[in-house]
């Protein structure tokens, strides 16, 4: 065996103290050293032809070898799996950041091989860039990962307290969220998503939007956005891959009409569409957890609930003076969900906020014109059971305003919300009401 390896390493133009070196590197047994020795300096003594001559690979494969290896040599890549597009970084450089490849970058590594003497087009770059000899990089597994012990200070809720309210379970609110986004970027469920957000409302220059980007650690800022753009529905399903936190800035102009799509978005678990320039439709990982902002107190329009969204009404400016601990910020969040903590809201939590969030409710004038003609009755008083199209017919004549009856079933939604006792008959489901004189 020793002969016929020699023989290869000779006819391949390898050295023969390259030979002997990496062929003890491969058996490592000392006992035999000086028999490697002796073999491989007596096959290459005797050899008839020309020392590398005749080598042991094709062509190809040679070509593949050496490709790799000055890949390797020149260049660092990764597959960036949030960003869905390998990245570089040139090696023995002061490029410390990697950056994404590109035509440009394809073409100038093909120019550098080609430089060095190898016989490479750039579609054989591309097969190398855009295959499985490029690692894996998770970056946000990576950075919490690499975290270190919690020292045990309460960091979650010191940065809840930056933002000033007077909501005495805003802190305890805003924790139950920042482990329920951490444990879904651990990969925790794949059956539910973290469907609640907070919701930011105070005036301009209150530093809101500052206080979102905060949240996230310098190292994965890339993976934070305030631009996302419901109206294009299939941008938006991909930002559930793409990014860790999204930020709704200005809440209040989303409109009714993307109410629908905004409820899904925040409870999908998984991300279900193609890819840009993809084939078929893939089932992708959602990382993105939401937060928002906005300039206006009346800002929920749902009239089936708002037990998705924290409302806090920022009243002084956001103390963002003290510098974050990020590392200990997670670990903490870690900690809380290795050792067994909850990080949803149960429903007590979920009739908080609810209950909370009617400050923020948006009264839409044909409520207003309902509790100018009606009041909710109570159990033990005299009152009528009506229809919701009998209710609007009385609005109307009353009010001598055209009100379509394509508006009755949001208006029974609206009678609910409000607290109205109904219940169902022979004629439908009937409101327990009092008019008003």
């Amino acid at each position: 065996m020793l002969v016929r390896l020699g023989t290869n390493c000779y006819n391949s133009g390898i050295p023969e103290d390259d030979a002997v070196r990496w062929t003890y590197y491969h058996y490592r047994e000392e006992e035999k050293e000086l028999l490697i020795r002796t073999t491989l300096h007596n096959t290459y003594e005797i050899a008839r032809t020309p020392f590398g001559s005749k080598p042991c690979i094709n062509p190809e494969m040679a070509l593949a070898i050496a490709t790799e290896e000055f890949m390797k040599r020149r260049y660092e890549l990764r597959y960036n799996n949030q960003m869905g597009e390998v990245e570089y970084r040139e090696r023995n450089t002061f490029c410390f950041s990697f950056k994404p490849i590109t035509e440009r970058v394809l073409n100038s590594i093909a120019f550098n091989a080609m430089k060095e003497g190898l016989k490479v087009w750039d579609r054989d770059v591309k097969r190398y860039v855009y295959s499985d000899a490029v690692p894996v990089f998770k970056p946000i597994e990576e950075y919490l990962c690499d975290l270190p012990r919690w020292d045990g200070r309460d960091r979650i809720r010191e940065l809840a307290d930056a933002v000033p309210c007077n909501n005495p379970f805003w802190r305890d609110l805003f924790y139950r969220w920042f482990l329920s986004m951490v444990a879904h970027w651990r990969g925790y469920s794949n059956t539910h998503a973290n469907s609640t957000s907070p919701l930011l409302v105070g005036p301009q220059g209150s530093k809101k939007s500052t206080f979102c980007l905060s949240i996230m650690p310098p190292e994965l800022r890339q993976y934070y956005t305030d631009s996302i753009d419901f109206g294009r529905k299939r941008d938006a399903e991909l930002f559930l891959n793409r990014f860790a936190l999204i930020n709704i800035d200005e809440f209040d102009q989303i409109t009714t009409n993307q109410q629908a799509f905004l409820k899904h978005i925040l409870q999908a678990p998984v991300v279900k569409t193609r890819r840009p320039h993809g084939r078929s439709v893939q089932e992708l990982r959602r990382y993105a957890s939401f937060i928002g902002t906005s300039n206006h107190k009346d800002l929920l329009t749902d009239t089936s609930g708002s037990r998705r969204f924290i409302c806090i009404e920022v009243t002084d400016v956001i103390d963002l003076s003290r510098p974050i601990h990020y590392e200990q910020l997670y670990s903490q969040a870690l900690a809380a969900i290795y050792g067994g903590e909850r990080y949803w809201f149960d429903r007590e939590e979920e009739q908080l906020v609810t209950t909370h969030n009617q400050d923020f409710q948006e009264v839409s004038p044909l409520e207003e014109l309902f509790h100018q003609y009606f009041r909710p009755a109570k159990k033990n008083e005299e009152g009528e059971w009506l229809l919701a199209v009998g209710i609007l017919e009385h609005i109307r004549r009353k009010s001598a305003l055209r009100l379509s009856t394509g508006k009755i079933v949001h208006f029974g939604r609206l009678l609910t919300r409000i607290g109205v006792i109904s219940r169902r008959c022979s004629e439908g489901k009937v409101y327990f009401v009092v008019k008003k004189e």
